[in-house]
């Protein structure tokens, strides 16, 4: 399951982050460390930015990114 494939509200944690290094570095940089807990907070429509919150604060992701990051429900 992806970041993609979350319910608004729905927690999960990060499993596993991009295979591209480069990718990982600056998501790693965000706050998005495996094991943390993630939920969707708001998906933009035509395929625009997605919003998370983790760490108290909400972050954005294009959606081909999201797709990228593993997670398992909590």
């Amino acid at each position: 399951m992806t970041l993609m494939d979350l319910a608004k509200n729905q927690k999960a944690k990060i499993i596993a982050l991009p295979r591209n290094f480069e990718l990982a570095e600056q998501l790693l940089e965000q706050g998005f460390v495996p094991q943390s807990e993630i939920s969707l907070a708001h998906k933009a429509p035509w395929n625009g930015p997605v919003a998370f919150r983790l760490h108290n604060t909400k972050i954005t992701l294009q959606q081909q990114l999201a797709q990228q990051v593993i997670v398992d429900i909590v």
